[in-house]
């Protein structure tokens, strides 16, 4: 793809478009193949390797890859670290809180 295509295909595209397709671009210029190449095969890597993926695109200004990523693989960003909540004791606090919140009706 050439500079006129580029740019005539910018020029269709709408606000979020555009900003995804810039930042497309400086991963594309930026990264290097280690970093392109998991960007494709992100279901696949291992959990610290998709953590360097979305630090990559962090540390790169690429927000809306990176919530894309997120968003697809959120299961495995949220779920990796709940061996934390065992054996958790909530006090009266939080949950006092938590029903502030709506999170627990009724308590």
């Amino acid at each position: 793809m050439g500079k006129n295509e580029l740019r005539k295909r910018y020029e269709e595209l709408d606000g979020m478009g555009k900003a995804l397709l810039l930042e497309k671009l400086a991963f594309c210029k930026f990264a290097d193949r280690y970093d392109f190449e998991n960007y494709f095969r992100a279901g696949e890597l291992k959990d610290s390797e998709l953590l360097c993926l979305a630090s990559f695109l962090y540390h790169h200004e690429c927000f809306l890859m990176l919530m894309d990523i997120m968003n697809q693989y959120k299961e495995r960003f949220i779920f990796a670290d709940t061996s934390l909540l065992r054996g958790f004791e909530p006090d009266e606090t939080l949950l006092e809180r938590m029903a502030r919140l709506d999170i627990l009706p009724g308590a």
